[in-house]
C-alpha cells in the first residue's frame, strides 16, 4: 500500500487554457510509447513513472470512482501468478513498492528501486500491470477502501480534506472534473468487477501511456521496457476533450453541516489558464505574494494568522494542489488542462468565522484592485525564484515535473520560472491580478456545526465584530474597520448535511 510519498493510497485518491486549445496527440494508432528520460549515471536509484490518460474524467456517468478502483486493482491487488500478499512479500526485500495516484486527468503507477534490483522490480511491476489477477477478494477490499475514504476520511476524519474536495465539486459542477476521483458512495456500490476489466482494456493502453524513467538505469533499459509494455492494447493517442470552464455567477455558498468544533472556509473560481500560458507566471508571483502554500510571508498568512491570530494558516492557489494537509511543495503528475483559483482559510473558532471570511476576501480584493508595490513585487519575485528550486529536490520529482511540462506543451517548468520571472515587471503582475483574481463571483464551501445560524448571519451581511485577547497594532485595528463592514453579498446559500456529501 505504500507509494512514493509514503501516504495511504486512499488519501492519494482524494485527491481558454493552452492545452484545451492546443493540439492533442492525434487520435491515431500510436507509433511507439512516449517516454521522458532523466538519466543520472551517479544515482544508485531508478524511478519509474507510468502515467496513463485514465483519470476520473473517463469515469462513465453513474460509475464515478471506476478509474480509481481500476488503478487499485493494478497497484494493490494480486496478479495472475501470485496473490497480493505474495506480491508484497516479493517487493519487501527490494525496499520497494508499487505506488498509485488517480487524479482527474491521469492515473500514475510508480516506484523507485535500487538499480541492483531493477530487473527484478521491473518484472514485478510488469506482472502487476500486464497480468492483473482481478480476484473478487481484491475487488471487494479495494472498493471498501474507497468507500471508507469517502465516509470515514472525508466525512469524519478530516474537515480540511472534506472542504477542499467539496470545493472542487462545486467549482466544476456539471463538468468532467466535477466529482472526486474516489467517486461517490452510491456509484461505488454499483461498480462490478466486469466494469473494472472493461475500463482496464479501454484506458490502460499504449496510446494513453506516458512513460518516465530517471536515475542510474543501464543503456537500453528504456527500449526493453517499451518493448515489454507493447503487450498493452494499442489504444489511441489523444486526451478526452474538455468542455468550456463552468461559469460561476454571484457568490454561492455551500454550508456542510457536521459535528465539529471549528469552521473551515474555502472559496474559489475557475481559471482560464494553466502553466502553458504566458500569463501563468505573472499570476504565479501575485499568488505567491497573496499566500504561498505553507509559507509565512504571504499576505493571507501574515494578516490573518500573524497579526490577528485567527487560525493556523491561510493560503491561496492558482492550480490544483495535491493533498495540501500533508504536503509542503507542489506535487508532480497531477496535470490538469483546466485549473482554478482558491483560498484556504484553515479552521477558525465559530465566533470568528464571518470575520475570517471577510479578511480573506479583503486581501484578494486589495490585490486585485490595488496590485503590488514595486518593492513587494521584487521581494516576492526574488524569493520565488529561489524557493521554487526546493520543489524538485530528487530525480524522481524532477522527472515528474518534466512529464508535466510535456503535457502542458512547454519547456521545463523550473527553467521557465527562472527565465520568465527574471525579466518580469510589476506592471505585468498587477495586470494579471486584475485580469484573473476578481472575487466578484466565487463558489465557497464552509464546514461548520452551526450551518443554520451561519446562513442567517451571511444573509444579514451585517458588520462582524472582532475582539482580541491581547494588544494588537493600531494599523490592524484601523484595517479591521474596513474588514468588519466588507459586504459579502451572498447570492445563494445551500445547507448540505454531512451524510449527503459525496453520496450521489
Amino acid at each position: 500500500m505504500s507509494n512514493p510519498r509514503k501516504l495511504p493510497a486512499a488519501l492519494l485518491l482524494a485527491v481558454a487554457p493552452l492545452l484545451a486549445a492546443a493540439p492533442s496527440r492525434a487520435a491515431t494508432a500510436p507509433a511507439s510509447i512516449e517516454a521522458v528520460e532523466l538519466p543520472s549515471s551517479s544515482s544508485p536509484l531508478v524511478s519509474l513513472r507510468l502515467q496513463f490518460d485514465a483519470g476520473s474524467i473517463y469515469d462513465p456517468p453513474g460509475k464515478e470512482g471506476l478509474a480509481a478502483l481500476t488503478g487499485l486493482m493494478l497497484a494493490e491487488a494480486g496478479t495472475q501468478k501470485r496473490t497480493y500478499s505474495d506480491l508484497i512479500e516479493a517487493l519487501y526485500p527490494m525496499a520497494a513498492s508499487i505506488g498509485l495516484n488517480t487524479d482527474r486527468e491521469v492515473t500514475l503507477i510508480s516506484g523507485t528501486v535500487h538499480r541492483d534490483q531493477l530487473d527484478s522490480y521491473t518484472a514485478l511491476l510488469e506482472e502487476a500491470l500486464l497480468h492483473p489477477g482481478f480476484a473478487e477478494s481484491d475487488f471487494k477490499r479495494n472498493k471498501e477502501q474507497l468507500l471508507a475514504f469517502l465516509t470515514d476520511t472525508l466525512r469524519s476524519g478530516s474537515d480540511e480534506l472534506l472542504g477542499l474536495e467539496a470545493l472542487q465539486d462545486r467549482i466544476f459542477a456539471g463538468h468532467p472534473y466535477g466529482h472526486a476521483p474516489a467517486g461517490t458512495v452510491e456509484s461505488l456500490q454499483r461498480l462490478t468487477l466486469d466494469d473494472v476489466k472493461a475500463f482496464y482494456k479501454e484506458r490502460f493502453t499504449q496510446g494513453a501511456l506516458l512513460l518516465g524513467v530517471a536515475g542510474g538505469y543501464p543503456q537500453g533499459y528504456v527500449d526493453r521496457l517499451k518493448h515489454d509494455l507493447a503487450a498493452l492494447p494499442a489504444g489511441q493517442n489523444g486526451r478526452k476533450p474538455l468542455p468550456p470552464l463552468p461559469k460561476v455567477s454571484g457568490r454561492n455558498f455551500t454550508l456542510i453541516e457536521k459535528q465539529t468544533a471549528s469552521v473551515g472556509i474555502h472559496f474559489g473560481f475557475p481559471l482560464p489558464i494553466n502553466r502553458g500560458d504566458p500569463d501563468y507566471f505573472p499570476l504565479m508571483v501575485a499568488n505567491s505574494y497573496l499566500g504561498e502554500h505553507r509559507t509565512f510571508y504571504g499576505k493571507l498568512m501574515t494578516e490573518l494568522r500573524g497579526e490577528r491570530g485567527l487560525n493556523y494558516g491561510d493560503y491561496s492557489y492558482i492550480e490544483y494542489w495535491f493533498f495540501p494537509p500533508g504536503t509542503d511543495y507542489p506535487t508532480p503528475n497531477v496535470p490538469r488542462r483546466q485549473q482554478y483559483f482558491s483560498v484556504w482559510i484553515r479552521p477558525v473558532v465559530p465566533a470568528d468565522a464571518q470575520f475570517a471570511l471577510r479578511a480573506g476576501l479583503y486581501e484578494v480584493e486589495k490585490l486585485h484592485d490595488q496590485g503590488m508595490t514595486k518593492e513587494d513585487f521584487e521581494a516576492t519575485r526574488d524569493l520565488l525564484i529561489n524557493y521554487s528550486k526546493l520543489w524538485a529536490q530528487t530525480l524522481d520529482t524532477r522527472l515528474g515535473f518534466l512529464m508535466d511540462s510535456k503535457l502542458y506543451g512547454m519547456p521545463s517548468y523550473f527553467d521557465e520560472i527562472e527565465k520568465r520571472l527574471k525579466t518580469m515587471t510589476v506592471d505585468e503582475v498587477n495586470a494579471a491580478a486584475r485580469k484573473y483574481l476578481d472575487p466578484a463571483s466565487f463558489e465557497a464551501v464552509v464546514v461548520t456545526n452551526n450551518a443554520v445560524p451561519f446562513k442567517a448571519t451571511l444573509q444579514k451581511d451585517e458588520p462582524s465584530s472582532k475582539k482580541y485577547e491581547s494588544q494588537v497594532a493600531p494599523s490592524v485595528l484601523e484595517a479591521d474597520k474596513t474588514i468588519q463592514a466588507l459586504a459579502v453579498k451572498p447570492t445563494k446559500i445551500d445547507i448540505v448535511p454531512i451524510d449527503q456529501v459525496f453520496q450521489k
